[in-house]
């Protein structure tokens, strides 16, 4: 009976014009369960792609096989943004160039040729999302949820509650997050729920005025995740 209704409901879905490609923190298994996330926008007629940036879900590195209890409190995130950072490869920048390969790999597939991508971030991959987004024109709509407004905010903070994995040495000397979404060549940016450095959500007239060079920017006062945000801003003109 199941099997016959999921083969209905796919018959009788519409078949939308976008590529759904989605950054979530938590790791790309999360929500790609039967009757979760991931598989309920397909049914909505999206193509969707959840990749794991390196770092995360099934890219997460292996501990290495030397003494357990110091392998052990250095196989963390932290810990290898450190090293990206010693090594003058900042994890950001390794995660940018993930999502990069993505867009192109969809843009090179016969399938999805004619679509337009629509690039979804939460959490801490907002940040990476924004700078792909800035360098590739092929990014056609950029939706961000609970990310970080500027780094601004994070050096105004005595404690700041943003990942360690976004930091990129001297940054603020040349630009910051506002500035770099408004660079970007997506045709809509959308900020749900967006936070100060401290972790605290600001109200969205206040980040509709940080943001105000970024064109065609929606602000939404709350960072929903759901089937309904993500299919709405899919569909945003």
């Amino acid at each position: 009976r199941d099997l016959h209704l999921s083969i209905r409901r796919q018959r009788q879905m519409c078949i939308r014009d976008s590529l759904l490609i989605v950054l979530d923190s938590s790791g790309r298994n999360t929500d790609w369960h039967e009757d979760e996330l991931y598989q309920n926008l397909t049914l909505q007629g999206f193509a969707v792609c959840v990749p794991d940036l390196r770092g995360l879900g099934d890219l997460m590195p292996e501990m290495g096989p030397g003494n357990p209890r110091h392998a052990r409190s250095h196989n963390d995130e932290e810990a290898y943004a450190w090293a990206g950072l010693m090594l003058g490869k900042p994890l950001l920048g390794q995660r940018v160039s993930d999502i990069l390969a993505v867009v192109r790999a969809a843009k090179a597939h016969p399938a999805l040729l004619s679509r337009s991508i629509v690039l979804a971030a939460q959490g801490k991959l907002t940040v990476p999302a924004q700078c792909a987004a800035a360098l590739n024109p092929n990014i056609n709509r950029l939706f961000i949820a609970g990310g970080l407004t500027a780094f601004r905010s994070v050096v105004e903070t005595e404690n700041y509650g943003h990942a360690f994995a976004n930091f990129i040495p001297n940054l603020l000397e040349h630009t910051d997050l506002p500035e770099i979404t408004a660079q970007s060549q997506a045709r809509k940016v959308i900020l749900a729920g967006m936070l100060d450095g401290a972790g605290r959500r600001l109200p969205a007239d206040e980040v509709r005025k940080i943001y105000e060079k970024t064109r065609s920017v929606e602000v939404l006062d709350q960072a929903t995740w759901t089937v309904d945000s993500l299919s709405k801003a899919a569909q945003a003109t």
